[in-house]
Formats: C-alpha cells, structure tokens, sequence
C-alpha cells in the first residue's frame, strides 16, 4: 500500500545461465556509506521507503527490472540514480533503471542500489535484497515442414529453430497431426507421408525442455497435401500401312483420380474416345507426309501428363492394270 505522497516506479530485470555455486547475504535498506544531503532551508531529501528486484529467480529471457516506493515530504518529483550489483561487486558503467540479461549467468546474486533525488536534495541510497539467477527454460522461435510440396510416400521432416540462454542441452518432442487430428507423437522428427490424400493439412507442433525445465510449444502452419499429377506410361504404334490406326493411351493416378483424355494436336480424322483414350485414325488415301500427335491426361484437380509423337504415311502408288 503506498501512502500519500509516495511514488511507485516500475523497471525491467533480464538474465543469462550458470548454476547457483552459493548465496551472498544483502541487507536491504538504506546503504550505510551513502548519507543524505542536509536539508537547505525548510526542504527534506526524498526517501526510498522500499524496493524491490523484480522476478525471483531472474531468468536470462528478459531485462532485470526493480520496483521502487519512495517519498519526498515537500511532494516534490523525485527522480532515481543506479548501480548494479553482481555478487556483492558493482558492475561498472551499468546504471540504467534496468540490466540487460547477457551480464549475468545463472547462479548469480543480483541487486540494485537506488539513489533518490529531488533537484535539490539527494536521498540516503537503497540497496534492494539480492536475487538469484535461476534456470532459463530453452525457446523455440520456429516450426516449419519440409520438403514443400509434400510428396506422398516420403518421409516429412520438422525444421526446429531452438536456443536454451543458459547453453543447455535442448531436448524436442513432436506431435504431428493432419486435419488437426494427432496421428503420431514422440521424438522422431520424421513422419512417413502415406495415407494422404489431396487437400488433406498437415502440421507439427514442438515441444522444447532443457535438463530441468520445459520450455515453449509451437506449432507449425498447416501445408496442404497437394495433388499428384498423373503419368502416362504406355506407348504409341509405329505408323503402318494398317488402316485404321488405332492406339489406346494408359495413364496412371496415384491419387485414384479418373482421368480424361483429349487431343490436343492431331491429323484430320484422328479421334480419341475421353473415357478410355482409345485413338482411332481412318486415314484417308490422300494422306501422306509426316503428322504431329499431342494427347493430354487430366485428373480433374489441376494435374495433367502430356505425350507427343509423329507419324509418317509414304503417298499411296496409283493402281496399275495386272498384267496377264
């Protein structure tokens, strides 16, 4: 409870890692070498009544912060001088409201001595209790999923952007889920992509821990199992002197998906039929030369395989009588 006239002054508190090798003992309270200016006229120096380091044990994730609870008898603003300590032994040039955690490791015993002023008076200085820096638990500050796009039947992989301030050893555990359905859990970074299917999503969420504390869990953006085109694995004919041509195109779908055929460059006359690709060509006995052929599969979901040939019919010889 601040009593009238007193002023609350909130400031940050950060750390790094090491473990506690032993516990200096700091009197709080005013310091006994710093004496408070002697009062000019009717005016009294401000005093720090109470103060305090914020967060115990400090953590190397965050600034180290003090609070404080001062007063001055004339109500005058009161403004606030700072030297850190660490282990008893003050931290030259650091004399910011707040300390930055790469000046510190765990185990060491933080505090803060506060000078208060008032522009004319300064106060008697207040060393806060020290505080122990304690354990940082490790961060993850990225999830992603490779390779992109996914390939079914192959392994996917969880890339991890992770660090530990206290240089811990960072132990990651993965729980992988598609279509926010959990299908595998533990410490493997890897999951088999099979039994997907098109437009299915994908994530991993990672789970951090050091030795002694667990960290953060983050979760990746869900990918989406994209389609796979299909392949067109048979091939044409030669052309011959057989009238009509005739040749059926066999794809394959991986994803089950039905497929439909079309010419896209033919002879006049070639037709193919969209369900079954059969090609037919009655060629007609004023064809000759060489014909550019380009057939397409399609899935329906974007994917499409193409296959591209030529054929070749020598002129037809005239008719001769028959000799006798």
């Amino acid at each position: 409870m601040l009593r009238p006239g007193s002023i609350q002054f909130p400031f940050l508190l950060a750390c790094l890692p090491i473990l506690l090798a032993g516990v200096a003992c700091t009197r709080e309270g005013p310091a006994e070498s710093a004496k408070a200016s002697p009062a000019i006229g009717n005016n009294g120096p401000p005093v720090v009544s109470s103060a305090r380091v914020l967060n115990n044990p400090l953590t190397l994730d965050s600034p180290v912060t003090v609070t404080i609870e001062a007063e001055d008898p004339d109500r005058e603003a009161v403004s606030f001088r700072y030297q850190w300590y660490v282990d008893g032994t003050a931290l030259a040039g650091h004399t910011s409201p707040t300390l930055a955690p790469e000046h510190l490791r765990r185990g060491q015993m933080v505090s803060v001595e506060i000078v208060p002023a008032d522009g004319a008076q300064t106060g008697k200085a207040y060393r806060t209790a020290a505080v122990v820096v304690g354990n940082t638990p490790p961060k993850i500050s990225g999830v992603t999923v490779t390779p992109l796009p996914i390939v079914i039947g192959e392994n996917l992989e969880a890339q991890v952007e992770a660090s530990d301030p206290d240089h811990d050893r960072i132990d990651l555990s993965y729980r992988w889920f598609k279509n926010d359905v959990m299908i595998k859990e533990g410490d493997e970074p890897f999951l088999m992509a099979t039994g997907f299917i098109p437009q299915d999503q994908i994530a991993v969420e990672v789970t951090a821990r050091d030795p002694s504390t667990p960290g953060n869990s983050v979760r990746s953006a869900s990918v989406t199992v994209g389609n796979r085109p299909p392949k067109i694995v048979s091939m044409p004919p030669a052309s011959d002197a057989k009238n009509p041509y005739e040749y059926t195109v066999k794809a394959v779908d991986l994803d089950g998906d039905r497929m439909a055929f079309q010419l896209e460059a033919a002879p006049s006359g070639m037709t193919i039929d969209q369900q079954s690709g059969r090609i037919v060509w009655s060629i007609q006995a004023d064809q000759s030369g060489t014909f550019h052929v380009k057939v397409i599969a399609q899935d329906g979901r974007g994917g499409a395989a193409y296959q591209e040939f030529d054929l070749s019919l020598a002129a037809q010889a005239p008719a001769t009588p028959g000799q006798s």
